[in-house]
Formats: structure tokens, sequence, C-alpha cells
């Protein structure tokens, strides 16, 4: 580690001091924005500073989110955000922020040191989170990127929400940074955060389900090889239920983590109260185990389901109908055997005997009946799959030709005729077979390649054209270009 030159570049501070007062003692971290450091003021009194990356403060949008995290922090004034204590700028004109040092660990580092959280103290943890964010959104302040490491466990047992930096705030009616842009964690990240879409409390709120699904599953909402096809399930896709990946998390604790990320922002938790007011049921109705209660868990915003503790589990019918003989009385049980006659127990057993014959006779039909026709359901999809791979081979053919024409027509300043004049003509148009458009609820978020190689944000450019933005061929318009149907992860 010694030798990486950006690590050489952060400790190189370590020993100096800022602004006559703060003397960097040591590296805590760092982040993509920012280094974090330990340092000690000229009065003695301990602290940590965050120093946002030279590269970094270039930028004045980079330089006002990084210092409206001061803002939002303060504006909350709770004492379960991180406080900070000073704004300033370095020598070498780096800004840099000055806030309390805590003594502890994130909760995704506790999660993975102890594998595991237990499944109430992850509950009061988050009943914390939620009374800041209820907070925040309370003053128009949506953090937008609360995960695991933005979470902070102190050694005291307290916790402290990390990083809002990046916390999408209204002032005056108009929103500090730009609607529309993409910033936070993939994973945690909720549908509309991802397409750019106008964002609210309930984004927080999913990335609260989000952190709860990570640690009590131990894997994402939804996971993938590469960050387009991870981009793409969580833009698009349903979040799995946490039973079905989790099966020993209580089933109240299950509908609370899956009304959080409910995909449809109408079935979602509506406010970070409501949602800490059902975990706080919860951690009231556990905290006397020999009385289990029902727990009444919000459905929707108008109505509740009611969610048995421990006693859910219902008697199956054989066991229902043989409790009665299993503590019979004494009496009854001596007498039993002199008060049933062996002939009609016969005709019974017997009669029993032929029914099971018969309906044995019926499944072992019925069986072979559907065996057959899962094994003709399964021929015709497998040739449907063999047919949609020829074509999607034959599109990636296509795609390389026409990007090798294109190089060489590029080289050799060879120009296409077109039909329009001015900004557009310099467009390179679409390659026939390369790129689709993502269709999902009848819009189209992002243009995708085949197999999800990469995946493009649709922009609407400043001739108010729709694009796919970031391509290495340039902003290229989404007309003529095909549909690609997530639900089949093929092309159309």
């Amino acid at each position: 580690m010694s030798d990486d030159p950006a690590l050489k570049q952060y400790t190189a501070r370590i020993g100096t001091v800022l602004r006559g007062k703060w003397r960097i003692d040591s590296l805590i971290g760092v982040g993509g924005m920012a280094a974090v450091y330990e340092a000690t003021h000229r009065i003695g009194r301990r602290c940590a500073i965050k120093i946002l990356h030279p590269e970094i403060a270039v930028s004045k949008e980079h330089r006002a989110r990084f210092e409206q995290e001061a803002l939002a922090v303060n504006q909350l004034g709770h004492p379960a955000a991180v406080n900070v204590l000073d704004i300033d700028t370095s020598e070498d004109g780096s800004p840099f922020l000055v806030m309390e040092l805590l003594d502890g660990e994130s909760l995704g580092k506790r999660a993975q040191r102890s594998g595991g959280i237990e499944e109430r103290e992850l509950l009061r943890i988050v009943s914390t989170v939620l009374e800041v964010l209820d907070v925040a959104h309370g003053l128009g302040i949506v953090h937008r990127d609360i995960k695991p490491d933005n979470l902070f466990l102190t050694s005291s047992g307290g916790v402290k929400v990390l990083d809002f930096g990046i916390a999408r705030m209204k002032q005056g009616g108009s929103v500090r940074t730009r609607v529309g842009s993409m910033l936070g964690t993939i994973p945690y990240m909720s549908p509309e955060q991802i397409a750019g879409r106008e964002i609210d409390g309930r984004a927080d709120v999913f990335a609260v389900g989000a952190t709860m699904f990570r640690i009590l599953a131990k894997r994402h909402v939804h996971e993938g090889s590469m960050e387009s096809e991870l981009l793409i399930k969580m833009a698009t896709l349903p979040a799995p239920a946490l039973r079905t990946v989790a099966p020993s998390v209580s089933p109240e604790v299950c509908a609370i983590v899956d009304r959080a990320l409910a995909f449809d922002l109408s079935r979602r938790y509506p406010t970070a109260r409501a949602m800490r007011e059902d975990i706080e049921r919860v951690l009231g109705a556990k905290a006397t185990p020999h009385a289990p209660v029902p727990v009444s868990i919000r459905a929707d915003v108008s109505s509740a389901i009611s969610v048995d503790g421990p006693t859910m589990a219902a008697p199956a019918p054989d066991e229902a109908m043989q409790a009665p003989m299993v503590t019979p009385a004494p009496d009854q049980a001596m007498q039993a055997p002199m008060a049933t006659s062996g002939r009609p127990q016969s005709a019974a057993t017997s009669a029993e005997a032929g029914s099971n014959s018969r309906f044995l006779m019926i499944a072992v039909i019925g069986s072979v009946v559907l065996v057959v026709c899962l094994a003709a359901v399964f021929f015709v999809v497998r040739s449907g799959d063999s047919a949609e791979d020829t074509r999607e081979s034959a599109d990636d053919d296509t795609s390389r030709e026409d990007k090798a024409s294109g190089t060489m027509a590029a080289s050799s300043n060879t120009s296409t005729p077109s039909s329009t004049a001015g900004p557009s003509s310099t467009r390179r148009p679409a390659p026939n077979g390369k790129y689709r458009l993502l269709l999902k609820d009848g819009k189209y978020p992002f243009c995708v390649t085949s197999k999800l190689k990469n995946a493009y944000p649709v922009r609407t450019n400043d001739e108010g054209v729709k694009v796919c933005s970031g391509t290495p061929e340039g902003p290229i318009p989404v007309d003529g270009l095909k549909a690609y149907h997530p639900s089949e992860f093929q092309w159309e």
C-alpha cells in the first residue's frame, strides 16, 4: 500500500498544519470525493477533518455539494447526525470540514466482522436512522446515499448518520443540486433515483430497506456481474421478497423490509416516520416474548395487515385430527382396546386401502401427463432460444461490421450524406443492431448493448432531442432504435 502514488499523496499531509491551528495526525480513510484525517487543534481538541480531493475541488458543483454537508447537518441539529464544527479552505485551495471524531465502526464493518447483526439490534439502529431522516425530510433534505458504510456505530452504543454531501436540499423553493442527476450508490438506490426522476423522502426509505436487506440476507437486493446489469435490474425489477432469500427472518420484519422496497411508490412507506412506527411496534411486541401480541404492519397508506408473532404456524390437518388421541384420560386409555371391535376396524382398513389405491393411480397418471407437458414446453422454449441466439449473434456481427466501417470512414475523412444541417449533422447515426432502448412502463430510461455489456442514460440535449449520452460514438439519437425488454434480458 505504501507504493500506491495516490496513497502517498494523501499520507503526505500527515504532520502538516491547516490554517495554523489543525495538525494532521493520521489518515482515517479515503473516499471518492474526500480523504478523512484525525487531527488535533492547537488547544488540544481532537477532531476529524474531511478534505476534498484537489481534482474534485476544481468543480464548482462538487465544492458546493461538499459545503452543503455542513449546512445540512447544522440545519438538522440532531444528535445522531455527525456534528460539523467548522468549514474552511486549506492552503492549497482544497475545502475541508472539521467534524467530531467518532470512535467505533460502520454498520457494514460491524456486520462483516461479526458475521451478521442480530435482528433486534438492527431494528434499534434503523429506528434511530429513520428518526434522523424524518427530521431531514421535514426540512426538505433528502440524504440520497443511505447505506451500511454511512451508518456509524459508536463504541458507546450510539448511531451516527454520515455523509450528507450529496443530499438534495430545497432552499427558497429551488433545489440546490441539479434535478435529474444520478447520485448515490447503485445497490441502495431507488428505481426513480436511478432513472433520474424527481425524488423525495421515499428514496431514503428505499435505501433503508435495501440496507436492512443487505444485512439480513447477506446479499444485495439485486446483483449483477457488471455495473450496467445491476443498474438495469435496480431500475426495472422489483425487489425479491425478503422471506424468499432469508427464511430465518421473522415475518413482521420481512413485511417491513418488503414494503420499504416496494417498486411502486404508492405501495412504499409514505414517510420515514411511518416506517419507524412499524419498527417500534415490533420492538415493543418482542419485549415480552412470553406473551406474544399480534403486531400490526402497514400494508398500504390506509389499511393494515395483522402479522402474528411467534404463534403464526397452524397445526397440520393430520396433527389436528390426532391431537385428541395424544393425551387421553387414564380410564379412556385403558378401555380403548376393549371398546374397539376387530371386524369394523378391518372393514374400515380395507375401504381406506381401496381408496388410497385409487388416489395413488390417479396421482401416477397425472404425474406422467405433467412430465410430458413440461418436456414439450421445454423443447419449444429451447427452440425459440436457439433461434433468438442466432439472431443476436447476427446482430452482434452486424454491429462489429458497422463499427469497423464507421472507424474506416472517420479515418479517411469521408462524410456520409445527410438531409439535416447544423449540429445534428455531426452526430453519428446509431450502429445497426448495437443499441436498444430499455422499455419500462412506456419509458426509455437507458440505452443498452447486447448481453447488457453497457448501459447509457437517455437524456434530452440542448436541441430537445432525446439521445443516448455517454456512448463512445457520442450522443446517439434514440429515434429508430428498437426496444429491449428487461423481463426477458434479451434482444426483442
